[in-house]
């Protein structure tokens, strides 16, 4: 079950037809907010323009975030290809590999220490 906010009301399709101007004047002036149901299941939303503005505002914000992610990668891609390249197509091994290589020779400096 959806669960909303407490300043957000609930009203059937035929309450909201016969209440639409004062559920308009409500939401216009932040008030409230009117989930509209149709057959008991939430249909459509009346938000003010405010709340829409700040919707608009999170999802250009969540694109553009997105849009950096997708920059950051090919930006990635071509530095791997250049870095294959350099290296005749020889990959670079795993950095995974390469840190448990690492903890290992400093396992066996530590052993050969005591």
């Amino acid at each position: 079950m959806t669960t909303y906010r407490s300043a957000t009301k609930i009203v059937s399709v035929k309450e909201a037809r016969a209440q639409f101007s004062e559920l308009m004047a409500k939401v216009a002036h932040g008030a409230e907010r009117v989930i509209v149901q149709r057959r008991g299941r939430p249909w459509v939303a009346l938000i003010s323009v405010e709340d829409l503005r700040k919707l608009e505002t999170m999802e250009d914000e969540v694109e553009a975030r997105r849009a950096t992610r997708i920059r950051a990668l090919a930006a990635a891609a071509t530095v791997r290809e250049e870095i294959l390249a350099e290296r005749c197509g020889e990959p670079l091994p795993d950095s995974a590999d390469i840190i448990a290589m690492l903890r290992e020779e400093r396992l066996d400096e530590i052993a050969g220490l005591r």
